[in-house]
C-alpha cells in the first residue's frame, strides 16, 4: 500500500521491523489456515471456543517469560503464578457458554486442527507487542506486511488444495498432476453479484486491514496478555449485532457467558493495578 512504501521512504520501518513482521503475518496466516482446515469437519461454535483459547496461550507464555527473567536473575522469587491466568480461563469459559449451548458430537480432527488458532494467534500477539514496543510508529506498513504474508499463504493454499484436500479428482499422482499448471482464481461470481462483492469489500477492507491495522495502534499501548483476553470479546459484539440486525434475542446463558467474559476483563485490569503498584 501507499502508506507502507511512505513510511519505508521516511526510515519509519527497518530491515528488523519488516522481518519481524513477516514471521507475526507467518503466525497469523498459520491461525487463519487452520481454521478453515478445522472448519471442514468441526462446527463453528467450536471453532470458536478453540480459538478463544490464545488468550490462555498469551498469558502463560508472558507468565513463563517472566519466571525465567526472574530464573535468569537469580530471584527466589520465580514461580509460575497460575492466578495470572485466571482472567484467560474465565473468558474462555464465557465464550464457550454463549457459543456451546445445545452444541454436541464427537471430537473430530478439525478439533485438533483448530488449535492452530491459539499457538498462530496467540504468537502472532506476543510477536506484534514486541514490534509496537521497539517502533511503535511502524504499525502502518507493520499491518500492510501482515496482510500480504497472510494473501501470499492464502494463494499457496489454493493452488496446493488439489494436494492437500484431495480435490484433484484421483490418487495422489493425480492430485499432484492438478497442481500444473497454476490455477487464476475465478472471480467473476463474486464480481457479478453485489452482494457477494460488498461483503467481501466489507471483510477485506473494514475487517481485516482496518482492523489490523487498529489492533497495531492498540498494541503499543496494551499488553499482549491484556489485548488478547479484551478479543474473547468478540462473540458479545457478534450476538448484539445479530441482536440489533438480525432481531435475534439473547438467552440466559448469553447473559451470563457476557456476565464471565466482562468480568475476565476486570479482572486483568485489577491485576495489572496490583502488579503495577510498588
Amino acid at each position: 500500500p501507499p502508506g507502507s512504501v511512505a513510511a519505508a521512504r521516511r526510515g519509519a520501518i527497518d530491515w528488523e521491523t519488516a522481518k519481524g513482521a513477516a514471521i507475526c503475518g507467518s503466525w497469523v496466516a498459520f491461525g487463519y489456515l487452520g481454521q478453515t482446515l478445522g472448519l471442514l469437519t468441526t462446527t463453528a461454535s467450536r471453532s470458536c471456543v478453540i480459538c478463544s483459547l490464545h488468550c490462555v496461550f498469551v498469558a502463560a507464555l508472558a507468565e513463563w517469560s517472566r519466571v525465567s527473567g526472574l530464573w535468569k536473575r537469580g530471584s527466589d522469587d520465580a514461580r509460575f503464578d497460575v492466578a495470572r491466568i485466571v482472567p484467560a480461563l474465565v473468558a474462555v469459559a464465557g465464550v464457550a457458554i454463549v457459543e456451546l449451548q445445545g452444541a454436541a458430537g464427537d471430537p473430530t480432527v478439525g478439533d485438533l486442527l483448530s488449535f492452530a488458532q491459539p499457538i498462530g494467534f496467540g504468537l502472532g500477539y506476543v510477536q506484534l507487542e514486541q514490534l509496537m514496543q521497539k517502533r511503535p510508529e511502524a504499525a502502518l506498513p507493520v499491518s500492510a506486511i501482515k496482510i500480504c504474508v497472510v494473501a501470499t499463504a492464502s494463494l499457496l493454499f489454493f493452488e496446493l488444495s488439489p494436494l492437500i484436500l484431495g480435490t484433484g479428482g484421483g490418487d495422489l499422482a493425480a492430485n499432484a498432476a492438478a497442481l500444473w499448471p497454476p490455477r487464476i482464481p475465478d472471480f467473476l461470481p463474486i464480481v457479478s453479484s453485489q452482494t457477494a462483492l460488498g461483503g467481501i469489500l466489507y471483510t477485506g477492507l473494514i475487517t481485516t486491514a482496518l482492523a489490523l491495522w487498529v489492533e497495531s495502534i492498540a498494541f503499543k499501548r496494551v499488553p499482549a496478555t491484556d489485548a488478547s483476553i479484551i478479543l474473547a470479546t468478540e462473540p458479545l459484539f457478534a450476538a448484539a449485532a445479530g441482536a440489533f440486525f438480525l432481531g435475534e434475542t439473547f438467552g440466559n446463558s448469553d447473559y451470563i457467558g457476557a456476565t464471565l467474559i466482562i468480568g475476565a476483563c476486570i479482572l486483568a485490569i485489577l491485576q495489572e493495578d496490583e502488579a503495577a503498584d510498588p
